[in-house]
């Protein structure tokens, strides 16, 4: 049934961590455009086309596991729209998957991040009982205890391993706990996105 709802799975590595959420959402909006992938546009004064993107990312960081949901008004088989994204976007954006939801994004509820430190750090803040960080809310700034939001950290290969609540209301950004780490100098990738369960998000 039309207008059929689609999600893209792409990357945003390298040069793009530098870019803003609204310069993400030119960039794929662009690229839909050259593509011609026929998709659904908003009614109203200012059509646009209908796009929803997941958790957004922290300038700086990288991502293998970036989605935005769309609606196409014609069918148009998944591969060649994946096909039609690659030629219109470079590899930094590399489209990695296109298919039919099967999750809503309010599921998901961890991430996984991949750190690779280019200088000494110190992990053993993150083994103690409290593990506070500096948030920012509406009121200001606040003190949270987020260690029981942090499910594991682990080493291997000189690089580290963190997961982490990715819940919109319990979200913990990796470079807060870096920071208590005395790690200044570091390159992260978001690697997986998961549900409140455990489960691979798609």
């Amino acid at each position: 049934m039309l207008p059929q709802s689609i999600r893209i799975k792409f990357q945003k590595v390298n040069v793009l961590k530098f870019i803003s959420h609204l310069d993400l959402c030119r960039t794929m909006k662009s690229a839909l455009l050259r593509a011609g992938v026929p998709v659904w546009y908003t009614e109203g004064f200012n059509p646009h086309p209908k796009m929803v993107f997941s958790l957004p990312l922290s300038i700086g960081t990288e991502s293998e596991c970036e989605y935005v949901d769309i609606k196409i008004t014609e069918d148009m088989p998944f591969d060649e729209i994946k096909e039609r994204l690659t030629g219109a976007l470079t590899p930094d954006m590399a489209i990695l998957d296109v298919y039919a939801p099967e999750m809503k994004f309010q599921e998901i509820g961890y991430a996984t991040y991949e750190i690779t430190p280019y200088q000494s750090y110190d992990l053993s803040p993150l083994s103690k009982d409290e593990v506070n960080i500096v948030k920012r809310t509406k009121k200001g700034e606040a003190t949270v205890n987020v260690k029981d939001r942090i499910v594991s950290v682990s080493e291997n290969n000189g690089k580290i391993y963190m997961i982490l609540s990715a819940d919109t209301e319990r979200f913990v950004n990796p470079e807060h706990l870096l920071a208590l780490c005395q790690s200044e100098d570091h390159r992260i990738v978001r690697k997986e996105v998961y549900t409140r369960d455990m489960k691979i998000f798609r």
